[in-house]
C-alpha cells in the first residue's frame, strides 16, 4: 500500500510541474476571415487526467451516491433531493465521464476571447 501511494505521489510530482512549464498550447488559425484561438490539452495534461483525475472522480462519484442515499431522510422532507443529487452525483459524473480528456473547466483552460 505504501509503495502504491509513493508511486502515485511521485507521478503527480513529475507531471504537475510539466503541466505548468508547458504554458498555453493554443494556436490561432484564420477561419472564415476571423482568427479563432483553439487550445488543445498537452500530453502531460491528458496523462495526468487519465491516470489520476478520472479514477479519483470515480471515487468521488461513488461517495456521492452513498451520500445521496444517506441524506434522503433529510432531503426528502425539505424538498432538496434534486439539489443534493446534482451536487453529489451529477457534477462528479460530468467531471469523470463527459468532460474532454485533459481539460479542466473553471481552471483557466477555457479559450480567452
Amino acid at each position: 500500500m505504501k509503495k502504491a501511494i509513493l508511486f502515485w505521489l511521485s507521478l503527480a510530482l513529475l507531471v504537475v510541474p510539466t503541466l505548468a512549464a508547458q504554458g498555453p498550447a493554443g494556436s490561432e488559425s484564420p477561419e472564415n476571415g476571423r482568427a479563432q484561438q483553439q487550445e488543445s490539452p498537452s500530453m502531460a495534461a491528458i496523462v495526468f487526467d487519465s491516470i489520476l483525475s478520472r479514477p479519483l472522480g470515480a471515487l468521488v462519484l461513488a461517495g456521492g451516491l452513498v451520500g445521496t442515499v444517506a441524506t434522503l431522510p433529510f432531503s426528502v422532507p425539505s424538498g432538496s433531493v434534486g439539489t443534493v443529487a446534482r451536487k453529489l452525483v451529477a457534477e462528479p459524473f460530468a467531471f469523470t465521464f463527459t468532460r474532454p480528456l485533459g481539460t479542466y473547466p473553471g481552471l483557466g483552460d477555457a479559450p480567452s476571447p
